[in-house]
């Protein structure tokens, strides 16, 4: 599974991303994570935003374990 998370250099978006290698590492998901700072090439506009495998799945938040477990099922 290849999970983006876009956002600018923030705690916010760092949060996030730990968030969800955390939970991704905890449960023994296979995941490689990128992190893409660059968000006005993007049009990024709602930070942090999360895809997994290309497809958005959280804007605006940092998700929780609950939700990033929620993903698993789904990809």
């Amino acid at each position: 599974m290849r999970v983006t998370v876009y956002g600018p250099n923030t705690t916010y978006c760092h949060r996030a991303e730990v968030v969800v290698r955390q939970t991704l590492k905890a449960a023994g998901a296979a995941f490689e994570i990128e992190t893409v700072r660059d968000c006005a090439s993007l049009n990024c506009t709602e930070p942090p935003e999360i895809a997994i495998d290309g497809q958005m799945v959280s804007s605006g938040h940092i998700p929780t374990p609950a939700e990033v477990l929620g993903w698993l099922g789904r990809h």
